[in-house]
């Protein structure tokens, strides 16, 4: 079988030729599964381009010949830039597009100490650092910017959540899940199932991983809901999973379910914090009316 590390050495020539990237860091997962015997991690890359818009009209099948280039995508990702997105037989490549001069603006920032104010850059570079705690490594451009990396990574918190931060997510959420139950009642179920993941199991994800994180226990990738199943404990499993089929009552239970592990997630996190008054009635009400 294909294996992605098999790009790797096409990947990596090419950006060493490519004249619009200065740099290019193998970050993540991708970047541990490197130094194994395994390589089955797709290719994470963080890529720092003068004309990153020229790097979104690749000719992957002539980068890399006979990998068995499929298709590619081009979609915003966080921190303000985007994402490109190459899909080979052998494994996927995503690669952040960082434009050079605003990386060198902010690299000029945090030598006069502006990073550690809250803002647009304190967000930006807190991205980069959440990339970048889990392992990395230069394929390119290592001595021009190997140390500002280097500081991002030992001076950011990475993205994290504060009590403030938690509740108002919390506040969300249970609106959200009000929402849910009515959406249950008129027979909507596609509504009801769709923001029961983007809305509640997402605020459950990020509650967990900022949970693991206060305690200084490991996260294996930065992005949300990826691997839990081999670092959670069953119980805090069930705290952020979702199962349920297109049934209402497949879809109700499933949403008591993601409140009880928010309930959880949330007296973990933010002890003071408590549900407000009424809520409980509300959800009975809910409860009740759908007969559960």
């Amino acid at each position: 079988m294909a294996e992605p590390a098999e790009l790797l050495p096409g990947i990596a020539a090419w950006l060493e030729s490519e004249r619009t990237v200065e740099a290019a860091v193998l970050f993540g997962s991708s970047a541990r599964a490197m130094s194994t015997a395994g390589g089955r991690s797709d290719l994470d890359l963080h890529v720092v381009a003068k004309e990153p818009a020229r790097l979104e009209q690749v000719d992957w099948g002539s980068v890399i010949p006979g990998a068995g280039f499929c298709l590619q995508a081009v979609r915003p990702a966080t921190g303000g830039v985007r994402k490109v997105t190459a899909l080979f037989a052998a494994g996927e490549i995503d690669l952040v597009l960082v434009p050079a001069g605003r990386l060198r603006l902010g690299r000029l920032a945090v030598r006069c100490g502006l990073h550690r104010r809250r803002g647009g850059l304190r967000v930006a570079l807190n991205e980069i650092a959440t990339c970048m705690q889990s392992g990395y490594r230069f394929l390119k451009g290592e001595k021009e910017w190997g140390a500002f990396y280097t500081r991002i990574v030992a001076e950011m918190p990475g993205v994290r959540l504060g009590d403030a931060e938690a509740v108002a997510l919390a506040n969300v959420f249970l609106c959200d899940l009000c929402w849910i139950f009515q959406k249950l009642e008129r027979g909507e179920l596609s509504a009801a199932q769709h923001l029961l993941h983007r809305s509640l199991a997402e605020t459950n994800f990020r509650l967990i991983r900022e949970l693991r994180l206060r305690r200084g226990q490991p996260v294996l990738s930065f992005g949300l809901g990826r691997r839990v199943e081999t670092i959670l404990a069953p119980e805090e499993l069930s705290w952020v999973q979702v199962d349920a089929r297109l049934r209402r009552e497949d879809l109700g239970r499933a949403a008591w379910a993601a409140f009880r592990g928010f309930r959880a997630l949330m007296g973990e996190l933010v002890p003071a914090w408590q549900a407000p008054a009424g809520l409980d009635e509300l959800l009975l009400r809910y409860s009740a009316r759908q007969g559960g």
